[in-house]
């Protein structure tokens, strides 16, 4: 009797070590993040604002030019502008301490594993840098330009950092409220996160909308630009551009004064503001 009693002990044992080994293996923390490319080495070799001056002659050009990044090029920034609204597309907007760029991705829902607020570090050894309409982007070549890298090079090339935050320092907009203020910004410094204080939109009168498609103005075109004007009534050089496919592009523009964030971007000398969701549009009266 005590041998089978023995015996039972022995099994019950075994049973439960097997039982927290399993418990023990199922509670092990997965390192890194599903997402991307975790053998990328942490940290900069070099600043978004040096990377867009030591390629500023295929960038701010009259023709879209491109060249190739060489030798170690690692950028660390923040998400400030993705997807998710439709508005940017198949685009994300990186940004650290000192500037911004374009990344582009031949891929929607970009958002889903980059959203605003996601820290990424980019391997850009081998990627593409240039212009389009003088505007700084990354990718790959297309038709003899710099386009959208596909989605499988876009994991290799991007490492996910911790969770998203929003308490970085690049999702705090620059405050712009008048005409000065604005015309103070170089273009270089294209894309940038700005906020238009107490603007309003003189087309607002309960009724239109901002990108419905009857309203553009080719049909080759996709997007509608809506005029705007700072509180002192001067006219902003800054249009809204925004996207029919973009799913607050049927939303009726707001009435009375109203703040707007958005990406600020260039389109050769001219200045376009992409909101990035409803969100950014706060009325103040």
């Amino acid at each position: 009797m005590k041998k089978i009693l023995s015996i039972g002990c022995v099994g019950m044992l075994i049973c439960a070590s097997s039982f927290t080994s399993c418990m023990n293996d199922f509670d092990t923390p997965v390192t890194g993040n599903a997402f991307g490319n975790n053998s990328i080495e942490p940290g900069r070799t070099i600043s978004i604002a040096n990377l867009k001056e030591k390629y500023d002659g295929f960038i701010d050009t009259s023709s879209d030019t491109y060249t190739t990044m060489e030798g170690k090029t690692r950028i660390e920034g923040v998400i400030v502008g993705d997807d998710e609204s439709g508005n940017i597309y198949k685009q994300l907007v990186v940004a650290d301490e000192t500037g911004a760029i374009i990344v582009g991705v031949n891929n929607t829902g970009l958002y889903a594993a980059c959203p605003v607020g996601q820290k990424v570090v980019i391997n850009c050894e081998g990627l593409q840098i240039g212009s389009y309409r003088k505007l700084a982007q990354i990718g790959t070549t297309y038709e003899g330009k710099v386009g959208r890298m596909p989605e499988y090079e876009w994991k290799q090339r991007v490492r996910i950092i911790n969770k998203p935050q929003m308490f970085y320092e690049e999702l705090k907009p620059l405050e712009i409220s008048n005409a000065t203020e604005l015309a103070a910004i170089d273009m270089k410094r294209a894309p940038l996160l700005v906020t238009l204080k107490n603007v309003k939109f003189p087309e607002a009168n309960g009724k239109v909308a901002f990108a419905p498609e009857s309203d553009i103005a080719s049909p080759t075109l996709s997007f509608v630009e809506r005029s705007i004007n700072f509180a002192d009534g001067t006219a902003c050089k800054a249009v809204a551009h925004t996207s029919i496919y973009a799913n607050f592009s049927k939303d009726v523009l707001p009435e009375g004064n109203t703040d707007v964030t958005g990406i600020l971007t260039r389109y050769n000398n001219n200045w376009q503001l992409l909101i990035r969701t409803s969100a950014d549009i706060k009325q103040n009266n």
